[in-house]
C-alpha cells in the first residue's frame, strides 16, 4: 500500500472534521440539516477507513480474513447511503421510505455477501473479488448517484440558475474520481466524496443565506445586489398583500406565513421562467423579469389569473396588489424604475378598496 493512498485517506478524514467544525458554529442550519451533516462524516470516515485496511488486509496474513470481510461489507453498505443523505440535504426527498428500504435491501445483501459470497468474497489466501451479483452495489451506488445529479440540477433552477457551473461540476467530480479509481487503479474516491460534501455544505449555506425561509424566494439581500449590479432591460413588478394585518389579527400568525408562502408560490409559478423572485419586506414581494416591454402586461394578467384560482380554493387569500416599469438603463434609473411601480401599485391598491366600498 503505498504512502500517497494513506494520505489521500488522511485527507478525506480530515476534511470531513473540519466541515464538521464548520456545521457545528454555523447558527444559521437548521438543526436536522446538521444532524445530516454529521451522519454523512461519520459514513464518510467509515468508509474511508474501512475501504484503507481492506487494501491493507488484501493478500495478507489469511488470519486476517473475517476482519477483511467486515470492513468490506461495512464499505459496500455506507457508500450508497452518502449519496442519498447528500441527496436530502440539498432538498426533501420524496418517496423516502421507499429509498431508504432499498438501502436497507442493499445493506442486508452485503451482510448476507459476507457469508456466501455472491455480491463479493475473500478467498482462503485473504484475497478480495468481486463476484457475480457485484451489480446490485453498482446499481445501487449508480442510482444515488443519479439521485443526487437530478436535485442538484433542480434546486440550481429552482435558485434561478444560478452557480449552475458549479452545481453541474460538483457530482462531475465526484464521477471523475470514481473514473480514476477504475480505470487509472488510483484510489481516490474517498477524498472526491470529501471534498464534494464540503463544496456542497459551502454552496448550500451560501445559497440559504440568500434565500427567504418562509416562502424560499430570494431575500432582500440578494434584491438589492440583484439592483445594484442590473444593467439590461428588465420589467420591475412589486406585489403588495392587501390587508395582511387583517389575516394575522384574525386568523393568527400560523394563518399569516400560510398566506405569505402561498403569495410567494404564485409570484414563482408565474414568474420564475423569466426572472429573479424576491421576499422584500413582511408583506412585499418583487421581480425583476428579463421580458420585453410588451410582455409586461401578459404576465400581469397570469399572476392575477393564477391568483385568483388560487384564492377560491384558500378563502383566507386576500387579493394582493401589484404594479410594474419597465426599466431602461439608457433612459432612466432603477430608482426612477422602482418609484414608478410602487407608484402603480398603490394606485391598483386604491382601485381595490374602491372597488370594495361600492359591493
Amino acid at each position: 500500500m503505498s504512502d500517497f493512498y494513506s494520505a489521500v485517506i488522511f485527507l478525506s478524514v480530515f476534511i470531513m472534521i473540519i466541515m464538521d467544525m464548520l456545521v457545528s458554529g454555523n447558527d444559521l442550519m437548521e438543526h436536522d440539516k446538521k444532524q445530516t451533516i454529521y451522519t454523512v462524516s461519520v459514513l464518510v470516515i467509515a468508509g474511508a477507513v474501512s475501504e484503507w485496511l481492506g487494501v491493507w488486509m488484501d493478500g495478507a496474513d489469511p488470519s486476517l480474513r473475517t476482519l477483511h470481510i467486515l470492513v468490506k461489507t461495512i464499505e459496500l453498505s455506507t457508500a450508497p447511503i452518502i449519496t442519498v443523505l447528500c441527496s436530502d440535504l440539498i432538498a426533501p426527498l420524496k418517496h423516502k421510505k421507499l429509498i431508504y428500504s432499498l438501502l436497507f435491501a442493499n445493506a442486508l445483501l452485503e451482510i448476507c455477501s459476507a457469508f456466501t459470497g455472491f455480491i463479493f468474497s475473500v478467498d482462503a489466501q485473504n484475497v478480495y473479488h468481486h463476484e457475480a451479483f457485484y451489480w446490485i452495489y453498482v446499481l445501487t451506488y449508480s442510482g444515488g448517484v443519479l439521485l443526487f445529479l437530478f436535485l442538484m440540477l433542480r434546486e440550481s433552477w429552482k435558485y434561478y440558475r444560478m452557480h449552475r457551473t458549479t452545481v453541474v461540476m460538483l457530482p462531475g467530480f465526484f464521477l471523475c474520481g470514481l473514473l480514476i479509481q477504475y480505470q487509472a487503479s488510483v484510489r481516490v474516491t474517498w477524498l472526491c466524496t470529501a471534498v464534494d460534501i464540503l463544496l456542497v455544505y459551502i454552496l448550500y449555506s451560501e445559497l440559504t443565506q440568500k434565500t427567504d425561509v418562509l416562502t424560499h424566494l430570494l431575500n432582500r439581500r440578494s434584491y438589492e445586489s440583484r439592483l445594484s449590479s442590473l444593467r439590461e432591460h428588465a420589467v420591475i413588478y412589486y406585489f403588495d398583500v392587501d390587508e395582511f394585518k387583517g389575516v394575522n389579527d384574525t386568523y393568527g400568525h400560523g394563518a399569516g406565513d400560510e398566506v405569505l408562502a402561498e403569495v410567494g408560490g404564485t409570484i414563482y409559478a408565474v414568474f420564475s421562467k423569466v426572472g429573479y423572485c424576491y421576499r422584500i419586506g413582511g408583506d412585499e414581494f418583487c421581480v425583476i423579469a428579463q421580458i420585453s416591454d410588451m410582455a409586461a402586461e401578459k404576465y400581469l394578467s397570469e399572476f392575477l389569473r393564477e391568483l385568483t384560482a388560487r384564492r377560491v380554493k384558500n378563502e383566507h387569500l386576500p387579493h394582493v396588489s401589484v404594479g410594474y416599469a419597465c426599466f431602461n438603463p439608457v433612459l432612466g434609473s432603477v430608482e426612477d424604475a422602482i418609484k414608478r411601480a410602487d407608484r402603480m401599485m398603490y394606485h391598483y391598491k386604491r382601485k381595490l378598496k374602491e372597488t370594495s366600498a361600492a359591493k
